[in-house]
Parts: structure tokens; C-alpha cells; sequence
């Protein structure tokens, strides 16, 4: 991941000027703009594997889950970001009916990249929690490691589920995921 270290703010409306690359991917967050590849192959397997998990149960409680979809806070704002996995509950269906989400899902999802580690952990956790969302999870392959942050009740918590123990979320009630499970 390339960070642009310039005193010009990025907003949503700068991507547009950007060359269309399969390869790359755009991302501002706090005016500053980040250039990462596309994720590696094993990145797409875990994050199709969480999506396949959360979907049935979801789509239960009337909510959808969404695969790389982009968020955009609005044209001139310096945030825009694409989640690796969104889970949009009943409460902010609204949020998806434009070609991105125009805010924050309910629970963001992140599978670590090596090139995207700093930003997954703090500079994405800063703006989920900011902006609005209910849980953040960072989803580590490399330590096979899920850390679920909770920005509800007015507190931040967290907590780091490793490879033998098993995820439940007050978000998604009867939803236990075991760790062990997510990894192909």
C-alpha cells in the first residue's frame, strides 16, 4: 500500500481523475489517499468464505451482506473506502441503494493484507469507529486472529478471537462462527 504524503486534501471527487486499473485499488481516508493491489488469492477465499457464513443468517433478519462494496460519506468529504465485507442490517438498508454505500455499515470487515496492516488496524478502526459503525472486525490470516472492536453503548471494547475459539456478536443473535472455519 502507497500512501500520497502531499498537503492536498483527496476528496471522493478527486478518484474520478484517477486511471481505471484492474489491478489497484483507491482508497482516502482523512484527505490522504492510499494505492494498494488488488488482494492476493488466499485474501478472496477467506473474505468468500465470511461472506457465505454470514449471508443465510442476515438475510434472516432482513439485512444484506456485500462483498468490496465502496463507502462514500458524500463527493466532497476526504473518506472513501472499500471494505473487503459489509453487513447492512434493516436499520440502514437505506445506506445501499446508490452504486456504493453513502455511509456506514453496521459491522465493517477487513481481511489483512502484509502491505495494508497499519491501515487495517488503525487507520480504518479510527474512521469505522467515528463514523458510526457497530462493530469492526479485522480478520488476520496471518496470525489467524479475528479481533471484533464494538463502538456501541458509548464504550470501545475489544476482543481477539485466535484460531480454537468462536465469534459471537450481539449484532447477529444466534450467530457463532468458529475460527478455525473461516480459513480455506
Amino acid at each position: 500500500m502507497v500512501q500520497t504524503q502531499t498537503a492536498y486534501r483527496w476528496t471522493t471527487s478527486d478518484l474520478d481523475r484517477l486511471p481505471d486499473d484492474p489491478f489497484l485499488q483507491y482508497e482516502i481516508i482523512d484527505g490522504e489517499l492510499f494505492v494498494s493491489r488488488r488482494p492476493h488469492l488466499y485474501h478472496s477465499r477467506v473474505m468468500v468464505t465470511l461472506v457465505s457464513i454470514l449471508h443465510p443468517l442476515v438475510r434472516e433478519l432482513g439485512g444484506i451482506v456485500l462483498a468490496e462494496p465502496g463507502i462514500v460519506w458524500g463527493t466532497q468529504l476526504e473518506n472513501n473506502v472499500i471494505p473487503d465485507t459489509a453487513v447492512v442490517l434493516p436499520d440502514r438498508l437505506h445506506l445501499a441503494t446508490g452504486p456504493a454505500l453513502s455511509g456506514t455499515p453496521n459491522i465493517a470487515i477487513e481481511i489483512v493484507s502484509e502491505s495494508t496492516r497499519t491501515i487495517d488496524y488503525v487507520q480504518k478502526r479510527n474512521l469505522y469507529e467515528r463514523t458510526g459503525a457497530q462493530e469492526y472486525w479485522i480478520v488476520d490470516r496471518f496470525e489467524k486472529r479475528v479481533e471484533v472492536w464494538s463502538f456501541t453503548g458509548g464504550q470501545v471494547t475489544s476482543v481477539s478471537y485466535k484460531d480454537a475459539d468462536t465469534l459471537s456478536t450481539t449484532l447477529l443473535p444466534e450467530f457463532t462462527l468458529p475460527i478455525r472455519d473461516i480459513w480455506p
